[in-house]
């Protein structure tokens, strides 16, 4: 079962490569895939923030897959986001890699005997 180290690890390591992938394509180079592998692994363990893991069943709506869906659509709104400035670029960077970080919690605790619950109401 992953922890929290390895939700911090898997998140930097995904996001961060996604981020220089991204870079690689449109032939730009930044810091922004150390900045996405950073800013994911400080973020990837907000859901359990939300939803401390205090107990066997704490899985509940923000570790559902009906919120991850509720995620993709965010995702794909920040995506479509045109920034006017640098500022909001950033904005729409932030969220997309915090967005991209709880995806891959969820994603890993999925992968446990326990999985995700649909909706999250047990």
């Amino acid at each position: 079962m992953a922890n929290g180290i390895t939700h911090q690890l898997v998140a930097a390591a995904t996001i961060g490569s996604v981020c220089f992938c991204a870079e690689a394509n449109q032939q730009q180079k930044s810091a922004k895939p150390l900045w996405g592998a950073a800013l994911s692994a400080m973020l990837t363990n907000l859901p359990d923030w939300l939803e401390p893991a205090i107990h066997p069943n704490h899985r509940q709506f923000f570790h559902s897959w009906a919120f991850a869906g509720m995620l993709g659509i965010a995702a794909h709104r920040a995506y479509h986001w045109e920034t006017d400035n640098k500022f909001d670029e950033a904005v729409r960077f932030a969220i997309l890699v915090g967005i991209g970080a709880y995806t891959v919690h969820l994603l890993l605790d999925a992968s446990t005997p326990k999985s995700l619950p649909i909706i999250g109401v047990r």
